[in-house]
């Protein structure tokens, strides 16, 4: 080979060789960075996955706060209402405590004017009972057994302490309305009677305290209480009839009719 070409050759070696070397380098580095440039992404993909992530956490921990501040807002408008109810109603009980409160002290004042009441009422209660039980015993003589029995229920409350005052005056007035409503009715019962020793099951007849008659059951015997003599009398055939009839009327077997009954008066003396 000539000289020539291994002067080319050898320029060529001397300027190439450093360009290569420079390329090699600068191929190195270009991969170099590259890869940094790629480890760069998937750090900032990372971060951002994960700063993505936080994200939706916080987005559910701000649902979950909501919803517990709605629950929290819900119980206190609840509560709200709730005390505000309260709140009348207690101002209500407090007005009728103080109503009674009042009330009580009005009854205190009345205790000591209650017992100058009743060391005066409970003498008249007494003598009301006496007098209604001879008023039964000069009376006519019918329902003798409820009548006598209803005094004695009188008796026996007037001793008991469990009733008041105003109850027991309440059953007294009760008994004489009774007694007073017997003198304008007509009423029919049955009843046993003594009729010649014998005791006989009869049907009484009562028409207010005008008259008292009877008629056996059989129908067979009749009679009549005689005010003049305070006893019993014998009817007639007259006064068994209309007895008779008398009593179909105040059962409501009959239609209301004019009746005969005997009518006796004491003779002035």
């Amino acid at each position: 080979m000539p000289p020539f070409f291994y002067k080319i050759i050898t320029i060529m070696k001397n300027t190439y060789l450093p360009f290569v070397i420079m390329s090699i380098f600068t191929s190195a580095t270009f991969a170099q960075e590259t890869m940094d440039d790629r480890n760069q992404i998937k750090d900032s993909i990372s971060i951002s996955k994960k700063s993505i992530e936080k994200s939706g956490l916080t987005q559910e921990q701000i649902i979950n706060l909501d919803e517990q501040t709605r629950i929290l807002l819900a119980d206190f408008q609840s509560t709200s209402k709730e005390y505000e109810s309260l709140k009348l109603y207690n101002d209500q009980v407090q007005k009728i405590i103080n109503s009674q409160l009042s009330e009580i002290e009005n009854i205190i004042l009345k205790i000591g004017e209650l017992d100058q009441t009743n060391q005066r009422i409970v003498p008249l209660m007494l003598k009301m009972i006496d007098g209604l039980e001879n008023f039964i015993l000069l009376d006519l003589p019918f329902l003798m057994t409820e009548r006598a029995e209803r005094v004695i229920n009188l008796k026996t409350t007037m001793d008991r302490g469990d009733i008041s005052t105003s109850e027991k005056f309440r059953l007294i007035t009760e008994a004489y309305k009774t007694e007073l409503e017997y003198g304008r009715t007509i009423e029919a019962y049955r009843d046993n009677i003594i009729i010649d020793d014998v005791e006989t099951s009869a049907d009484f007849l009562r028409i207010g305290r005008i008259a008292l008659t009877y008629l056996t059951v059989d129908g067979s015997k009749g009679g009549y209480w005689d005010t003049s003599s305070s006893s019993w009398e014998e009817s007639t055939s007259s006064i068994k009839r209309s007895t008779a009839d008398a009593l179909k009327i105040a059962t409501k077997q009959a239609p209301p009719a004019l009746i005969k009954i005997p009518v006796y008066r004491e003779e002035n003396e």
